[in-house]
């Protein structure tokens, strides 16, 4: 596109003047042209902006004069993902869009968000530190009195699991009876098993909470649940609030008779000599 001000333009055309063959291409260069310049505004889309050749889609520049973008966004050819990146890190965001497999499900495609990286694997993959004030798994779904009696907290389950538990329950004031609990279940096909805890808790011992691996009804599949109790009655309209964050996710073990496509990165770092 010509880099013409508007007033040279118009100097070029004024009553009187007979503009040349060069005026008349800066002035066709100055506007915007669907094919050439990849731009186009339709009812259905709003503004469309069409990738030329590998390049970027928006660069951003905080002088006209600036040689490099501050910011830029473009599509990978390769993986059609969109990167937000600058001269530095290409890669600072990057959206994945993954198509599900038609099963007649009516749910949303899946979309992965990768931070410095280019092909998130997950729905959030970074590949850096993250820091943050806090960190919650999934609430739980399934209702939990604290009635002394126990209850599910997952689907019936198979295969291979792992989960963190997070638990809290507290009774009437006058009661005196509150509990926490932070612990880690692993489950190997319903045979050797392992649950370990962090507790905390007010009065009595039995006023803890407490977790259990139980066989489902189809035990020839190692089908089972996860289960969670008070140890004592709490009283009436007393619910156990908990959340659950899956640790793992390949229970048959899929994964290992995949060969790893990459390798860990070496380290950078030199070793010391002693001197």
């Amino acid at each position: 596109m010509a880099k013409k001000n508007r007033e040279t333009l118009k100097a070029r055309f004024k009553k009187g003047r007979m503009p040349s063959e060069d005026a008349f291409a800066d002035l066709i260069d100055s506007a915007l042209n669907l094919f050439d310049d990849g731009f186009e505004r339709t009812p259905e889309d709003g503004f469309k902006i069409f990738q030329l050749g590998d390049g970027k889609l928006i660069s951003f520049y905080q002088k006209i004069s600036t040689l490099s973008p501050m910011w830029f966004v473009r599509i990978d050819k390769t993986t059609t993902n969109l990167n937000f990146g600058n001269e530095n890190n290409p890669y600072i965001l990057t959206l994945k869009s993954v198509e599900n497999v038609d099963t007649g499900s009516d749910e949303p495609s899946k979309v992965g968000v990768g931070i410095n990286i280019n092909n998130p694997q997950f729905e959030l993959d970074v590949a850096g530190t993250i820091a943050s004030y806090g960190r919650i798994g999934r609430r739980g779904q399934l209702a939990v009195p604290a009635d002394g009696e126990w209850h599910a907290i997952t689907e019936t389950l198979t295969g291979c699991e792992a989960f963190e538990v997070v638990a809290g329950v507290g009774g009437k004031d006058a009661d005196g009876k509150f509990a926490l609990m932070h612990a880690f279940a692993l489950n190997a096909y319903n045979a050797k098993n392992h649950i370990t805890y962090h507790q905390a808790h007010y009065g009595a011992k039995c006023n803890r909470l407490e977790l259990r691996w139980e066989n489902a009804e189809n035990t020839e599949n190692f089908e089972y649940t996860l289960q969670l109790r008070v140890e004592s009655f709490y009283g009436d309209n007393i619910w156990v609030k908990y959340h659950v964050t899956r640790l793992w996710h390949d229970p048959m073990m899929f994964e290992s008779e995949k060969e790893p496509e990459s390798t860990y990165p070496k380290v950078l770092r030199k070793r010391q000599v002693k001197k």
